[in-house]
């Protein structure tokens, strides 16, 4: 297994092989349907969404002594309406659960952007790799504020390559 530190060069994004599992660490923003909203509604990203990956989360409350609760991947399909205008904005890596659209995947190969896919159902276990939470951006979301994740060998999979390769092929699962 590859560890990867974060922010990562479009050299090591173009060296990502479909399937394959990466520990990264390093800092990502979380962000979900509404921050996605209000960030094209407001034209304000409160981070560089060249540089920092977006997690599609909703962290639950961090429990005593704990710097983040429950904080498990968020179905990627449904920020699909906003990859479009973030991926045009010079977004490069999203982390997410799920299959999106062949159409959303043909976008992330042509802006070579790299899809990776936490694993659902093990939210626990993923905030142990959490060392750092810092709410950036509307935190009257809530859960679906806008933080900075400092995160340490946090788990994925390499989902869509840049090589045309999915972890997916062969579902039919097409959300178009």
């Amino acid at each position: 297994m590859r560890v990867v530190t974060l922010p990562v060069s479009q050299d090591v994004l173009n060296s990502f092989v479909a399937g394959e599992a990466v520990l990264l660490s390093g800092f990502v923003a979380t962000a979900r349907d509404a921050a996605h909203s209000l960030m094209l509604e407001t034209g304000q990203i409160p981070f560089d969404i060249a540089v920092m990956p977006v997690f599609y989360t909703g962290s639950s409350p961090a429990p005593p002594g704990r710097v983040i609760g429950s904080c498990g991947p968020t179905t990627s399909a449904r920020m699909e309406p906003f990859i479009p205008e973030l991926l045009s904005l010079g977004m490069k890596v999203v982390i997410g659960k799920g299959d999106m659209s062949r159409e959303t995947r043909q976008l992330f190969q042509k802006h070579r952007a790299v899809y990776l896919a936490a694993t659902g159902g093990a939210g626990a276990l993923a905030s142990t790799k959490i060392k750092s939470k810092k709410t950036v951006a509307w935190d009257f979301l809530g859960p679906e504020a806008v933080s900075i994740l400092e995160i340490d060998e946090f788990p994925v999979f390499v989902a869509w390559d840049l090589h045309n390769g999915s972890i997916y092929q062969g579902v039919d699962n097409d959300t178009e």
